[in-house]
C-alpha cells in the first residue's frame, strides 16, 4: 500500500525529516543516486543522456544524477533553462558546482540526438502557469524521440490537483520520491507518464493522515486463498445481475457481467432480465442461470415477488442496460429497504436515482456500492464536470458520508471511497475506453464483494483486476482491438499474478 500526498504534505514531510536530522543536501543526494540506480538498467555503454534543469530543488536531483553518470563514465550533458540566472536552491547550487568541478558539460541548444532525456525542471510545488523559455523547452522536448524520464512529477503537472499548468512534460518513466503525488494520479496528470517507480530516500511519512492510498498485489493476495476441498458452489457466493431492456439488448454485454463474476470465483450467478428477453440471452452461456422478471414491453417492471426471490443472494448488481425509468427506481428503493446483502448500483440504476430521487439512499439495510463514471457522478451531485474535476475528493467525501455508501468513481484513475479512506487504482490503459468495460467491472465487483474480508478493498480490487487484465490483454492485442471478452479471458491471469505473492 502506497501513500498518496499533495504539495503541502510533501513540503511538510521534507521539513519533518530535516528536523529529525537528515540534511536537505543529503536527501537530494539520495534522490539523485537512487534515480541513477533505477535508470542504469536502460543505459548502454555508449548511451547519451541529456538532463534539463530549472533553478529549484528538482534541478538539484538532476545535478546529482548527472554526477553519478559522470562517475560511471556515461556521456551526459545538461541544458539549464535560464542559464544566466543563478540557481535559487542552495543545495542544488552545491551539486551544480560539483558537476562543474567534475568537468560536466552544458549545451546551449536542444538537439534530438540523445538516448535519454531527463526532466529535472519543476517539482511538485508548481502552482503557476508555465511560460517563456520553460514552456518553449518543454514543448521541444515533447517532440523529441528517445526515452523520457521525469523526477518526482512530470514538470507542468500541479502536484495537488492534476491540472496542467499550461504545458507539461510527457515521460515514459516517472521516478517519484518516496510517495505518490495526488497530482499525477488524478485528472489530466495521469496522462503524462506511462509507468511510475518509487525512489526511497528515507523521508518520514509517519504523520501522513489523509488516508489516500494506492493498493497493489501485495495488498490483495489474502483475498485469494486456496479453495477448500470440501466445498460447494454456495460456499463461494450467490449473486444476481438485474438489467437489460429492449432498447439496449446488449445480450452479450450483460452476459459479460455474469461471466466476469464466475471468472472471479463466484459459485452461482443469476442474470435477471425482462421475461420477453430471456430467449435472446439464455443460449449464450450455459454456466449462467437466467430469471425472467416482470415485463412491460421489454422493460423490467416492479414486482415484489420477483425481488423477494432474490433477497437471499449475497450480492446484487443493478442498472446495466436497464434503461432509466420510475419502475427501475421502485426496484432500487425496494432493494434498499428490504435487502441485507451487498447492492451494486451502476449505469442506468444510478441515472434513475438522479432523475427520481437520490435521497432514496438515506435509508438502506444493505451495503450500497455505486459505480458511476465522472458524468454519472456529476448528475448525482448536480455539479458540472469541470468543477468536479477540481474537487473530486471533497465531493466524494461529502456524498459518501451523507448517504453512508461506497463509491467507485470510474476514470483514467478510479477511486473507491467510503468517505474516510480513498483507494486509487492506476492499472489499465485506453483499451478500456470501449463499450462493455463497465459491464465487466460490475461482474468483477460482484465476484469480489462476496469475499466478506474488507468491502472497500474488495471494491478497489475489482478496478485493479479490470485494469490489470487490460494491461495483460494489450501485450498480445493492439489496444484499439481489445474487446470486453479479451479482458474477461485475462482475469484468470490476473488472479494467478496476485496469488503468486508469498
Amino acid at each position: 500500500m502506497i501513500n498518496i500526498i499533495n504539495d503541502i504534505e510533501a513540503k511538510n514531510i521534507d521539513e519533518i525529516t530535516i528536523k529529525k536530522g537528515i540534511a536537505s543536501k543529503e536527501l537530494m543526494k539520495r534522490a539523485g543516486v537512487g534515480i541513477y540506480k533505477e535508470i542504469k538498467k536502460y543505459l548502454a555503454k555508449d548511451s547519451k543522456v541529456l538532463i534539463v534543469t530549472g533553478r529549484g530543488g528538482n534541478a538539484g536531483d538532476g545535478y546529482v544524477l548527472a554526477n553519478e553518470l559522470l562517475k560511471h563514465n556515461y556521456e551526459v550533458n545538461i541544458y539549464q533553462i535560464e542559464k544566466n540566472k543563478e540557481i535559487k536552491n542552495l543545495e542544488a547550487k552545491f551539486y551544480q558546482e560539483e558537476y562543474i568541478a567534475n568537468k560536466g558539460k552544458f549545451i546551449d541548444n536542444l538537439v534530438d540526438q540523445y538516448d535519454i532525456y531527463v526532466d529535472a525542471i519543476f517539482g511538485s510545488g508548481l502552482n503557476k502557469e508555465i511560460s517563456g523559455e520553460y514552456k518553449e523547452v518543454i514543448n521541444i522536448l515533447n517532440s523529441f524521440n528517445g526515452l523520457k524520464i521525469s523526477i518526482d512529477i512530470p514538470s507542468g503537472v500541479n502536484g495537488s490537483t492534476g491540472e496542467i499548468m499550461g504545458i507539461a512534460f510527457k515521460c515514459d518513466y516517472l521516478y517519484t520520491i518516496e510517495f505518490y503525488k495526488i497530482g499525477f494520479i488524478i485528472n489530466r496528470g495521469r496522462n503524462y507518464f506511462n509507468k511510475v517507480r518509487i525512489v526511497h530516500i528515507g523521508l518520514d511519512g509517519s504523520d501522513i493522515n489523509n488516508n489516500c492510498f494506492c493498493l497493489n498485489k501485495l495488498d490483495f493476495a489474502r483475498f485469494f486463498p486456496k479453495r477448500e476441498r470440501i466445498s460447494n458452489k454456495g460456499t463461494y457466493g450467490r449473486v444476481a445481475l438485474i438489467g437489460g431492456c429492449k432498447e439496449y439488448l446488449g445480450s452479450i454485454l450483460l452476459s459479460y457481467n455474469a461471466i466476469s463474476a464466475l471468472r472471479c470465483g463466484v459459485g452461482y450467478t443469476t442474470l435477471c432480465i425482462p421475461q420477453s428477453l430471456v430467449p435472446l440471452y439464455s443460449l449464450h452461456y450455459p454456466e449462467i442461470m437466467y430469471k425472467g422478471m416482470s415485463d412491460n414491453d421489454g422493460h423490467i417492471k416492479f414486482n415484489k415477488d420477483d425481488l423477494d426471490s432474490l433477497l437471499k443472494m449475497n450480492a446484487i448488481a443493478i442498472g446495466m442496460g436497464i434503461g432509466i425509468s420510475e419502475e427501475v427506481y421502485k426496484v432500487i428503493v425496494y432493494l434498499l429497504n428490504n435487502y441485507e446483502g451487498k447492492l451494486i448500483i451502476d449505469a442506468d440504476g444510478i441515472n434513475s436515482l438522479s432523475k427520481y430521487g437520490i435521497d432514496a439512499l438515506v435509508t438502506h439495510k444493505c451495503d450500497v456500492i455505486l459505480t458511476p463514471h465522472i458524468k454519472e457522478f456529476s448528475r448525482l451531485i448536480n455539479k458540472e464536470i469541470k468543477c468536479l474535476n477540481l474537487e473530486t475528493l471533497s465531493y466524494l467525501k461529502e456524498f459518501t458520508n451523507k448517504y453512508k455508501v461506497i463509491i467507485n468513481l470510474k476514470s483514467e484513475t478510479s477511486v473507491a471511497s467510503d468517505g474516510k479512506t480513498f483507494y486509487f487504482n492506476i492499472t489499465g490503459n485506453p483499451s478500456l475506453a470501449k463499450g462493455g468495460s463497465g459491464d465487466v467491472l460490475s461482474g468483477i465487483t460482484l465476484g469480489m464483494v462476496v469475499k466478506n474480508i474488507d468491502l472497500l478493498k474488495e471494491v478497489s480490487l475489482a478496478s485493479y483486476i479490470l485494469g490489470k487484465a487490460s494491461d495483460f490483454a494489450i501485450e498480445t492485442i493492439n489496444e484499439n482491438s481489445v474487446i470486453a471478452s479479451d479482458i474477461i479471458n485475462k482475469i484468470s491471469d490476473v488472479l494467478n499474478y496476485i496469488s503468486q505473492v508469498k
